[in-house]
């Protein structure tokens, strides 16, 4: 079975939010949509990030889930491996005061944080962050204090390609043209090339299969071509103005003689 997977996991999306508190004339409203948080540990200049989607546009919300991701390295991915906290599904609490956003992560808290609010409602500057991160012993272990920035991703949506770099074949040509629905789902079609051979990427129909939160993407579905159909799952992590997905990975073959891996990126085109 040829399974195509990003190097690193991504947890379980689950969606949710709830319909907040309203807002007052003097505040300012944070924009709905994707967001993503670069927290800075103190004495340390490697972030990890925390992603969310904001389905309303409020003053006062609660969302279900988020995803919390480990050395980043400032979103270059120079680290071959970031943890991920898959196991940890933070729901997300915040509210809104003239331009002040408080919040916290976790239920029971994870982490509390603050931060001057955009007049736009789009980015988030100024920002403290105080408790846990991906660790051993556990996530409710030891605590940090750090600065927290953030700001909203654009919908993916359009054509992106690039070649791959795969362990065995080298080159694998990668064209990806994604859609994305108001629910955060994504659609999605594509080819891969490599070795001579074309496989055409099929979304899957599950519900959920496919989807965004925050900077990250994840795509499951099958590739076809003419040695027959084989599992594909991908995922990346989009820039702000989702124009590339950088470190989008393929694991190819997992479990056979023949594992191989493909790494690189993808660029809107």
């Amino acid at each position: 079975m040829k399974i195509l997977t990003f190097v690193v996991c991504l947890a379980i999306f689950l969606a949710g939010c709830g319909s907040g508190m309203g807002s007052t004339a003097n505040n300012v409203l944070m924009q709905a949509g994707q967001w993503e948080y670069v927290v800075v540990p103190a004495n340390d200049t490697i972030p990890f990030v925390i992603d969310a989607n904001l389905p309303a546009t409020n003053s006062s919300f609660t969302v279900s889930s988020s995803i919390v991701f480990w050395n980043l390295s400032e979103m270059g991915l120079a680290n071959p491996a970031p943890g991920d906290c898959f196991n940890l599904n933070l729901q997300f609490h915040a509210s809104i005061s003239d331009t002040t956003l408080k919040g916290e992560f976790g239920q029971p808290t994870f982490a509390n944080f603050s931060g001057e609010l955009a007049a736009n409602g789009q980015s988030i500057a100024k920002g403290t962050y105080s408790g846990g991160f991906c660790s051993d012993p556990g996530f409710y272990g030891p605590k940090i204090k750090g600065t927290l920035t953030g700001s909203t991703i654009a919908p993916v949506n359009g054509i992106f390609t690039g070649t791959l770099n795969s362990s065995l074949y080298g080159p694998d040509v990668v064209t990806l043209t994604i859609t994305q629905n108001p629910d955060f789902t994504l659609n999605f079609a594509g080819t891969s090339v490599e070795n001579g051979v074309t496989s055409n990427l099929i979304s899957g129909t599950t519900t959920r299969a496919n989807y965004v939160i925050g900077a990250f993407v994840s795509l499951s579905g099958s590739a076809i071509n003419i040695n027959g159909s084989e599992t594909l799952t991908f995922n990346a992590h989009l820039n702000t103005n989702a124009t590339q997905m950088t470190f989008a990975g393929m694991d190819l073959g997992m479990g056979t003689a023949a594992y191989e891996t493909v790494t690189g990126s993808l660029t809107k085109q």
